[in-house]
């Protein structure tokens, strides 16, 4: 019977320990909102972020002009498109799409993946994501987002006013 015991207390440890490594050392944000602005080589764009889950992103545009009202939406499995009441989906959005780096990176931060470095109450995750190496920013205290930087595109995002 002791032996028992003592295999079954082995084994609770170990699968505690396999299931800590996969987590994230300090808070994510999960289901947040927030306003973004984009830069993406020479267009500046902005608008509300909202994400619920993981893998999921609503994407709602106010600048530049010619987006304003334009709102973009993952669910998981397909991408809505909405304008002025008309809704689409789509399969057909760029793999270096804005909301899908961001799902990237947030998805990436959620599973623990990546390199952080804590400074200044800042938590940088150098990763890499289908082979696009990225740099996410968030508060080490609540895991909100700060910013997002994606060279390779070149792609750079700033959050503010996260609730």
């Amino acid at each position: 019977m002791s032996r028992r015991l003592l295999l079954l207390c082995v084994t609770c440890v170990l699968v505690l320990t396999a299931c800590h490594k996969t987590q994230a050392a300090e808070p994510l944000a999960v289901d947040f909102s927030c306003d973004f602005t984009a830069q993406y080589e020479n267009l500046t764009a902005s608008g509300r972020l909202t994400r619920h889950t993981a893998g999921t992103l609503l994407l709602e545009f106010t600048a530049p002009e010619t987006l304003d009202g334009v709102a973009a939406e993952w669910d998981g499995e397909k991408v809505w498109l909405r304008y002025r009441g008309l809704s689409f989906s789509t399969d057909n959005i760029p793999e270096s799409a804005l909301g899908e780096e961001l799902i990237r990176a947030f998805d990436t931060a959620l599973r623990g993946e990546g390199e952080r470095e804590t400074k200044d109450g800042v938590v940088t995750l150098a990763g890499t994501a289908d082979g696009t190496a990225f740099t996410y920013c968030y508060r080490a205290d609540n895991g909100q987002p700060l910013t997002l930087s994606v060279p390779a595109l070149p792609l750079t995002v700033t959050f503010s006013n996260v609730q």
